[in-house]
């Protein structure tokens, strides 16, 4: 299985799979609401909001947020990751998000151009 083929609403499923822990029990730890987690884990929401993402490393600091939005690395923080590696991976998870941000601003736009038509 190609994991960057995958979702982010898939490759949030394999994690809560993998920690073996319901939609519910997620909610509790990231202290959201479970139609949150749901509209995350089915696709609902395309793109997490940072808010939902800020309570993600809280209550993981061990995801490997870059992980979920691309597909790109492990699931889980190498522990024995060096300081550079893990601020590379910070570096292009922010080139990731703005590459999102600007897709989403494109859409938006599409959307609001089709209304005034």
């Amino acid at each position: 299985m190609d994991i960057k083929s995958l979702t982010i609403s898939q490759r949030l499923r394999l994690f809560l799979d993998d920690l073996g822990i319901e939609q519910q029990d997620f909610a509790d730890a990231l202290g959201t609401s479970r139609q949150v987690v749901s509209n995350a884990v089915n696709g609902r929401t395309k793109y997490p909001k940072s808010d939902f993402l800020i309570q993600l490393i809280q209550a993981y600091p061990q995801f490997n947020i870059y992980w979920l939005l691309t597909g790109i690395g492990e699931m889980f923080i190498n522990e024995n990751s060096t300081s550079e590696e893990i601020l590379n991976e910070l570096d292009d998870l922010q080139v990731e998000i703005s590459k999102l941000r600007n897709d989403l601003i494109l859409a938006k736009d599409k959307i609001i151009e089709l209304l005034e038509k």
